[in-house]
């Protein structure tokens, strides 16, 4: 996979002295405290989603730690420091072969307004999605990808069966968002070639 420049080499030896907030073991629970002054005015559901625990990545795509979305990536002090993350995208078609594309809500704190792919989060770090090799990261983000398009889209997991996502590629890249927010992410593309049963304004 790619690299971008860094600072800093950011491994399991030192992710704990570089970064006190990440934790070197799987998360117990989705949620961490967080800093109010970081987020004060944002709307409460996106403060909300800050918090979940994700996975915290070495430059070679290796589980090292945990840490909330809003440690672990999305700050640009964390990212220009090197914090690295695991995120997917997912690729959804209709029957007709259209791609439904997803507007990013205005309350949104990275990347607000913006046209997207149909799906694009974070596997958690959790038991069940995440992975130290290729084989099961790739069965985390399915499963991660799986919840997301539930929570985002109400499209249910029987109507995008694990086995039916196409992984394709993975990529590494970084892109500020504003002046404090941005991404640092090791992301997993999947495609799912034929969804049925969901409804869209317009499908592309």
């Amino acid at each position: 996979m790619s690299t971008t420049t860094q600072t800093q080499t950011v491994t399991a030896d030192n992710v704990i002295r570089l970064f006190p907030e990440v934790d070197n073991h799987l998360a117990t629970s989705h949620r961490v405290p967080t800093d109010e002054n970081d987020l004060q005015g944002y709307d409460e559901e996106q403060i909300r989603l800050m918090e979940e625990v994700c996975i915290v990545l070495d430059r070679d795509d290796v589980p090292i730690g945990s840490a909330s979305k809003k440690t672990l990536g999305h700050l640009m002090k964390n990212i220009n420091d090197g914090l690295l993350h695991r995120a997917f995208s997912v690729f959804l078609f209709d029957s007709k072969n259209r791609l439904l594309l997803q507007q990013r809500a205005s309350e949104k704190i990275t990347f607000p307004d913006m046209w997207t792919n149909t799906c694009c989060s974070h596997p958690l770090g959790v038991p069940g999605e995440t992975g130290a090799d290729l084989e099961t990261a790739v069965q985390g983000v399915k499963r991660a990808a799986q919840r997301k398009l539930d929570q985002e889209l109400g499209i249910k997991a029987k109507q995008v069966p694990l086995e039916d996502f196409r992984f394709l590629t993975r990529i590494h890249y970084m892109a500020p968002s504003d002046g404090k927010w941005g991404e640092h992410e090791s992301t997993y593309n999947a495609a799912f070639p034929e969804c049925v049963g969901f409804q869209a304004k317009k499908m592309v």
